[in-house]
């Protein structure tokens, strides 16, 4: 049970725990990365600064309390850590 708490919170703050953030602070995050938190911007649209303005006024239209998109965080955990591995690694920025 230890082990599974831990990698439970291993993969929260690996994500950036980007549900305790304000929505300006994912639109920084995304411009800054490359990338937002959501699935919906792996590939082609993963650099785009028009997507980064389209996130930003959906989370500023949405109501739902922060904490229901952990699930989401954990779910994009892999994904955001490969981006700062590519990044780290190859020192340019990920092409997802």
């Amino acid at each position: 049970m230890k082990n599974l708490m831990m990698v439970a919170s291993l993969l929260l703050v690996s994500s950036g725990c980007a549900s305790i953030h304000s929505p300006y602070d994912l639109h920084t995050w995304c411009l800054r990365m490359g990338g937002s938190s959501r699935l919906t911007s792996i590939g082609e649209k993963a650099h785009d600064p028009a997507n980064c303005e389209k996130e930003l006024d959906e989370d500023l239209a949405d109501n739902t309390p922060r904490i229901l998109y952990v699930p989401r965080d954990v779910v994009m955990s892999p994904v955001i850590l490969a981006r700062g591995v590519w990044a780290l690694l190859g020192k340019t920025q990920a092409p997802f």
